[in-house]
């Protein structure tokens, strides 16, 4: 869980450079995320408005982060025997 306002509009930032690189892949029938990133509104200066950000958008972008950064932490040697 991010603990301030700039974690999480990084988290959402990553999550839509993710997806538009097709790092992430959504499915179809996950309706309700795909329509969370779309209804997502910007400011002028590219601050999320965190009004319009619904559940499971900010779910997934929170899980991306959270992924990303156990990737980060893992041993190099875990699963090598």
């Amino acid at each position: 869980m991010p603990d301030s306002r700039k974690e999480f509009e990084y988290n959402m930032y990553m999550f839509l450079e993710k997806l538009e690189r097709g790092q992430v892949h959504i499915s179809r029938s996950n309706t309700r995320t795909i329509k969370g990133i779309i209804n997502a509104r910007y400011a002028p200066n590219k601050r999320v408005n965190l009004h319009t950000i619904d559940e499971m958008a900010r779910l997934m972008a929170n899980s991306i982060a959270n992924m990303m950064q156990h990737k980060q932490l893992k041993p190099e040697d875990e699963g090598e025997e």
